[in-house]
């Protein structure tokens, strides 16, 4: 009985033995199964106690950090602390944990041999049934490649491939940014455009290679051209806010915003060194030659926001119209937008409307401003200038000039010149007893017009003047802005029998390779050079060097501005052929030429 009895009661203690065991052994495979999937994770995996002690590190995280896991065992994870964070940011993680049992977010960590990296990183706090912290588990993978793809991607839609300096999309977002800044601190922000001039011909002469080059010199000479403290393109995670920055914005114009200013003289400073940055010599490569020695000059627009614009495109645009003034200048220049062009901009609407009419009408007239021939002291030709009366007084042509350039209206009022003056020329011969030359201006538009040949040949048929009589002034600008186009058109000019000057000549930047290939006659030496003769020595050599180089291309020199018998007597001595200027005879209506080309000058 007893025996039967005990072999009764141990049976059920031994099915729940068997039990026990079973369960002890799925959860030894179970946690045998996290192990191996823990291990072979590509996210590192970080188990500490509840004193934030390292209890265990996958082996991803010993692959991203480089850190054993016989070197942080019962450290704590803020071994690999980057230093990039503040407290505040390590209170406001804890803060979460306490309160959520989770964190999630970016955070920059460092290699065991320093170097830092970026990484997502979730944390959990783990805790028993009353509550107390057990564990902490925390997860992360590497954000290196992710950043380095973004930053692509950014550099690609916002910087210039070429200058890698932000591109017109990212100027404009970073302008605005800073009209945000500039309201709540009252300060100024400065928009600076820049220029270069004639860079088209650096391409025409060396190549786009070369140009290409250049662009690259310019923009790193700009980058350290601007304010000392400026930074030139950092990226949004950057602690600190740029100062300013500069622009590839097409081709070859650049741009800076100036934030914080505290006055405009402030903008005047930064262009001022930027001129002199890219006025400075270039060396660049050709191929296996080196180019020492290239000049280069730029026009610099500059507006102030709030004063000028309160929105991105309205400064822009005043910008814009500041470097057309410094433009009109000659170049080299930096022009400010202010409420004296606001103004002027309803000025100018008044003066096209008029202008138009006036071409439409042909109210114009044209004055003559005589030429001596120095070796017979007679005049034997002339220079037609247009005026434009209103009333009793005369608008000057550097008002309405311009504006006929811009509007494409010079190509109509050319065209009449041409016809008036060849007109006005035979009926002063028909006085004289012989045709005398005429010069007539061609502007820069007018000459690169298809039409510019018909023109001229209608100007001469209608008038039937000896096309040799004619001679076409055009500027070394002109011509060195597409050189071989230009030299096509001079050609076909000098077909129809029509002579050509170069007029300003010095105050450009042409090769003497170029002008010997010129079909001109004449060089026209600027006022510039005259104004001082015969002092200042500089000017003195510069007047002799051309026109010991015009007989060399068997050229006429015209030398305009003469004003002093000095000046006379010097250029007379150095054999110019041909004087113009106030001394000699000033700018006078038809009625007045017979008179002194009869009277001569002595």
């Amino acid at each position: 009985m007893d025996a039967v009895g005990s072999k009764r009661d141990t049976t059920p203690n031994a099915a729940a033995l068997a039990q026990e065991i079973k369960r002890h052994q799925q959860t030894i495979e179970q946690l045998e199964l996290v192990n191996r999937v823990v291990e072979r994770v590509s996210h590192a995996v970080v188990i500490t106690d509840a004193d934030n002690r390292i209890l265990y590190v996958n082996p991803a995280y010993e692959k991203m950090s480089g850190f054993k896991l016989s070197h942080v065992m019962g450290k704590k994870p803020s071994i690999s602390k980057s230093g990039r964070h503040g407290s505040q940011f390590y209170r406001e993680m804890w803060a979460a944990l306490d309160q959520d049992r989770h964190w999630e977010g970016e955070i920059w960590d460092r290699h065991e041999d320093g170097s830092i990296f970026p990484k997502l990183l979730s944390i959990d706090r783990l805790v028993d049934e009353a509550g107390k912290t057990r564990n902490f588990v925390a997860m992360f993978y590497d954000l290196s490649q992710q950043k380095a793809s973004e930053a692509e991607i950014e550099r690609l839609q916002y910087y210039d491939s070429l200058t890698q300096l932000p591109n017109r999309s990212l100027f404009r977002h970073r302008l605005q940014h800073e009209f945000e800044i500039a309201r709540r601190q009252q300060t100024c922000v400065g928009v600076m455009l820049i220029n270069l001039d004639r860079f088209k011909q650096v391409n025409d002469f060396f190549g786009f290679p070369v140009g290409d080059q250049l662009l690259v010199e310019v923009a790193e000479r700009l980058a350290v051209a601007v304010r000392r403290t400026d930074l030139v393109a950092r990226q949004p995670y950057a602690p600190e806010r740029d100062p300013d920055v500069v622009s590839r914005t097409g081709g070859d114009d650049f741009a800076v915003i100036l934030n914080n200013l505290k006055t405009p003289e402030n903008a005047t400073l930064a262009a001022l060194r930027i001129l002199d940055a890219i006025s400075a010599p270039f060396t660049l490569q050709a191929g296996s030659e080196t180019l020492d020695d290239i000049f280069l000059q730029a026009s610099i627009g500059i507006s102030i926001f709030p004063d000028n614009a309160a929105s991105v495109d309205a400064l822009v645009r005043s910008a814009e119209t500041a470097l057309t003034w410094a433009k009109a200048e000659g170049g080299g220049e930096l022009r400010f937008f202010s409420e004296r062009m606001n103004q002027n901009s309803a000025a100018r609407l008044r003066l096209e409307s008029e202008l138009r009419r006036a071409v439409a009408e042909e109210a114009f007239t044209l004055y003559y401003q005589p030429k001596l021939d120095v070796t017979t002291h007679r005049f034997t030709s002339m220079e037609a200038l247009i005026r434009w009366p209103q009333g009793d007084k005369m608008v000057s042509p550097a008002d309405f000039i311009p504006l006929a350039e811009e509007t494409n209206l010079i190509v109509p009022l050319g065209a009449w010149v041409l016809r008036r003056a060849c007109m006005d020329t035979m009926t002063l011969g028909q006085q004289l007893g012989y045709v005398p030359g005429i010069a007539i201006n061609l502007s820069a538009r007018q000459f690169r017009q298809p039409g510019l040949l018909d023109a001229v040949r209608d100007a001469i048929e209608a008038s039937a003047i000896p096309p040799e009589k004619v001679e076409l002034e055009i500027t070394e600008s002109m011509v060195m802005d597409d050189v071989e186009s230009a030299i096509e058109t001079m050609r076909a000019l000098r077909d129809l029998g029509v002579e050509l000057a170069i007029d300003d000549f010095g105050t450009g930047y042409s090769s003497l390779s170029y002008l010997k290939r010129f079909p001109v006659n004449t060089l026209k030496l600027d006022r510039a050079f005259v104004g001082d003769l015969p002092h200042d020595a500089e000017d003195a050599a510069i007047t002799e060097s051309v026109i010991v180089l015009a007989k060399t291309l068997k050229l006429h020199v015209v030398a305009e501005g003469v004003e002093t018998r000095d000046q006379l007597a010097f250029l007379s001595e150095q054999h110019c052929a041909y004087v113009q200027g106030f001394l000699l005879a000033r700018p006078g209506p038809l009625e007045a030429m017979p008179d002194i080309f009869c009277s001569g000058f002595t």
